[in-house]
């Protein structure tokens, strides 16, 4: 493969990416349930579906709790999630900054050495 498909390609998968985002966070906006709102991206394949619905779920955790503006049982109840599939995210989501920031203090001691 050269190297345009594959940017092409990384392209598509991003701009499908955020438009799902938009489209959970207007569905979240008229008061739907998460799951209800992740269930309107029938345009997107499982695999992409299932990515998405993690993904977005970490990334309202960031905005909306290590922001400050609500606390985990809060978000369960706004998004209609169960609070431990809320905790599970969040757990998730410091594990991935921790695998981030090691990736990043490995090339960082590789690149001064």
């Amino acid at each position: 493969m050269n190297g345009q498909y594959i940017a092409n390609f990384l392209d598509e998968k991003y701009e499908l990416y955020e438009n799902a985002v938009k489209k959970i966070r207007g569905e979240l906006s008229l008061g739907n349930s998460y799951d209800h709102a992740c269930d309107t991206l029938t345009d997107l394949d499982q695999e992409m579906k299932d990515f998405v619905k993690e993904d977005f779920l970490k990334i309202l955790i960031a905005e909306e709790y290590f922001g400050g503006a609500l606390d985990i049982a809060d978000m369960a109840l706004l998004l209609g999630l169960p609070y431990d599939r809320i905790k599970s995210s969040m757990h998730s989501l410091l594990q991935d900054m921790v695998n981030e920031t090691n990736m990043q203090n490995l090339a960082i001691t590789h690149t001064t050495q």
